[in-house]
């Protein structure tokens, strides 16, 4: 019986993928990188994280610290759509289960929106990126929830919508994991491990999945 879901933020919650490029060709032409002009471009090249999108642009550990300073200041001008449906499902899960939240955005640009949103007091645990991390441990930060819930690991969902959510909840050791289909999207090719139990194309289908594990 599922007590607990821990949700992703960008491709879950809010449809960030257009803002992300935005703020990427600003860093690239603050820095006199090449970024893809296209988001479609962009996808393949921001790849599984924004480790491996500053690994692509060619980005040094030194223009990769700078270009973590501009992001965290010119996302939070930005405004961050929630996905239709999204908020409502939230409320109505927060009845039944307790929720919690993991994302590799910054942690100041989470709680900002989800106060915006109305949302920030359904989330009875927020984990993000805080300070100038290299990288975000996202299957580090899921074992710290499950610590802060004493919740054994088959009692928890994680809802996300892209491989390194499946990845990094597997090494985290849940195996009920839901991907959604409306999010920046998934290969499930590289992932023959990830077994999908519903199909969510829309938030308001989160509901009926959740009934499923």
């Amino acid at each position: 019986m599922i007590k607990l879901i821990i949700f992703d933020y960008d491709g879950v919650i809010v449809d960030s993928f257009a803002n992300v490029h935005a703020v990427y060709k600003l860093i690239c032409k603050k820095l006199g990188k090449k970024c893809p002009a296209k988001l479609a471009d962009f996808k393949k090249v921001y790849g599984h994280s924004s480790h491996e999108c500053y690994n692509n642009l060619g980005f040094s550990e030194e223009e990769r610290i700078k270009g973590n300073l501009i992001f965290k200041e010119e996302i939070l001008k930005k405004e961050q759509k929630p996905f239709e449906g999204i908020s409502e499902v939230l409320k109505k899960l927060h009845k039944n289960y307790q929720l919690a939240l993991v994302s590799s955005s910054y942690k100041v640009e989470v709680e900002q929106r989800l106060k915006e949103l109305g949302l920030s007091k359904l989330f009875n645990f927020i984990r993000a990126r805080q300070g100038h991390v290299r990288r975000f441990q996202k299957s580090r930060s899921i074992k710290i929830v499950i610590i802060h819930f004493a919740i054994k690991p088959n009692e928890i969902l994680l809802v996300g919508d892209r491989n390194v959510d499946f990845i990094a909840g597997s090494k985290a050791g849940l195996k009920n994991i839901l991907l959604v289909e409306y999010g920046w999207g998934y290969d499930a090719k590289e992932i023959p491990e990830y077994q999908q139990k519903a199909l969510v194309k829309s938030p308001k289908d989160i509901l009926r999945a959740a009934k499923k594990f």
